[in-house]
């Protein structure tokens, strides 16, 4: 039996720096949570495949999928929508939520990962360039998944490097969720991991078993045809690559501009670093399978663009351009070493003003950028917020569907379909009477659309409201 002051001593449930420790313990976490709630102090608004998700969140809620328009379908931001359909009006935030932190996450990675082999100059030149790359904050800004797909890309090696198998494998299945160009890679090293890892074997099934499931079955649910995704992706827009004459080449082009010049000075500095002091064999391997991994990517999107018909639209490209800023950022952090020391990189005041030089250099191509991107936030964000009261102004939801159905832009389909609670495939683009019309420009040098022609032009119409951003018109059943 113990002693009896132990039985009567008292005792803290939770220790005072037990809140301190966890903390600290969880402080990249906390640091990145912070970050995103700190972006929501500028321009807010989901961009047209946000948009979708969110809305195909709400039908899955209400047993009512319909995938016909919109999108190629993503598992991975339907599995977030879908419980934030609870909260209703608040949805659209919550997912922005889960993709601004994703971006900021995999700007933590691509650090953690340029640090890893290249030191404070590595980690900073891998991660800066691209965490101000306009199609890094574009992305992020307007909840695009891409940034969440670097997350996940960037933390599975991370995982995988510290032997924690599972969670790498998990990261790997979530970016599988998001882009079918990764399946090959996620397939290769699950059977990696079912040959050298039996701990995680089940896992591995259960995700190969998985996959074709979340692809697969909701589109069957939502259009009849388990393939949309597929034939989706293979009807793209106008200005798409795939209609190029040389659609590989215009894919090539679009990644180089991807990548600023200065990034060619990153490369540059790993082919002087490797010739003055080779590496570790294992930094060495995992760099150059990173870079290997990112060319294939690449290939795969430019012959898929080419052969199959896809968009090879430029989001395509974002995760492998910020595995090769990774490779980039390694090869500075290499050659600082081999001309310096060991300590030049690891810390120190000589490794952080390194860092601070390396970082001002790298990102001076993105600087002049970053105002041009405010500007097509705000504007989105504007549109976004100003509809809600235009449909109020001009009588409300059911007032407006009496009136006919709606029509809007391309670029503006699934806000108009959100805010009034009806299908995508409901909101047309070419009026035919009845009709209520939603116009309004998708940029700021853009033509406002859709074209009242159809209906007889400006006579044939009548202003329901008009706003700043908004011009809500009807040719309703039973007008002249």
């Amino acid at each position: 039996m113990p002693p009896a002051q132990e039985l009567t001593v008292a005792r803290s449930p939770l220790p005072a720096l037990a809140l301190p420790a966890i903390a600290l313990r969880n402080r990249v976490a906390i640091a990145v949570l912070a970050l995103t709630a700190l972006s929501f102090l500028g321009p807010s608004t989901p961009t047209y495949d946000p948009w979708s998700w969110i809305i195909w969140g709400r039908e899955i809620l209400h047993l009512d999928l319909d995938t016909v328009r919109g999108p190629s379908w993503k598992p991975l931001p339907v599995l977030f929508t879908t419980p934030f359909a609870l909260f209703g009006d608040v949805a659209p935030d919550l997912w922005l939520f889960v993709a601004r932190a994703g971006a900021i996450a995999g700007v933590w990675f691509a650090f953690k990962l340029g640090r890893r082999f290249g030191g404070l100059p590595g980690g900073v030149v891998a991660a800066l360039p691209y965490a101000l790359a306009p199609w890094t904050v574009r992305n992020a800004a307007l909840g695009n998944s891409e940034g969440l797909l670097v997350a996940l890309a960037l933390a599975g090696i991370d995982r995988h490097l510290d032997g924690r198998t599972r969670a790498s494998f998990l990261c790997a299945l979530g970016a599988a969720l998001l882009r079918p160009e990764v399946w090959p890679f996620v397939g290769l090293y699950g059977l990696y991991l079912l040959w050298r890892a039996p701990r995680v074997r089940a896992l591995v099934l259960a995700g190969f078993a998985a996959l074709p499931v979340l692809w697969l079955a909701p589109e069957w649910w939502g259009s009849g045809d388990p393939l949309r995704a597929m034939h989706r992706a293979q009807n793209p827009r106008a200005s798409s690559p795939a209609f190029a004459d040389e659609p590989v080449r215009v894919v090539l082009e679009q990644f180089n501009l991807m990548l600023t010049p200065v990034f060619w000075a990153g490369l540059a500095a790993l082919g002087v670093a490797l010739l003055i002091r080779r590496p570790p064999r294992r930094d060495l391997l995992v760099v150059g399978g990173l870079a290997l991994a990112a060319l294939a990517l690449v290939a795969e999107v430019a012959i898929m663009t080419a052969d199959g018909g896809f968009s090879g639209n430029i989001r395509y490209l974002v995760m492998p351009a910020a595995a090769l800023w990774v490779v980039a950022g390694t090869g500075v952090g290499w050659l600082v070493r081999a001309v310096l020391d060991e300590e030049a990189i690891r810390g120190g005041p000589l490794a952080v003003g390194l860092a601070v030089a390396a970082g001002i250099f790298f990102t001076a191509p993105t600087w002049t950028t970053l105002p041009i991107d405010r500007i097509a936030l705000d504007f989105q964000a504007d549109l976004n917020d100003s509809l809600p009261s235009a449909v109020a102004r001009a009588g409300g939801r059911e007032r407006l569907l009496t009136c006919g159905r709606p029509y809007t832009g391309p670029f503006q389909v699934p806000i108009v379909a959100w805010h009034l609670g009806v299908h995508a495939k409901r909101v047309r683009l070419e009026p035919r009477r009845p009709a209520v019309v939603f116009r309004a420009r998708s940029n700021p040098g853009a033509t406002v659309t859709p074209d009242l022609a159809p209906l007889g032009g400006e006579a044939a119409v009548r202003t329901l409201v008009a706003t700043p951003d908004w011009r809500i018109v009807g040719a309703c059943r039973g007008a002249g």
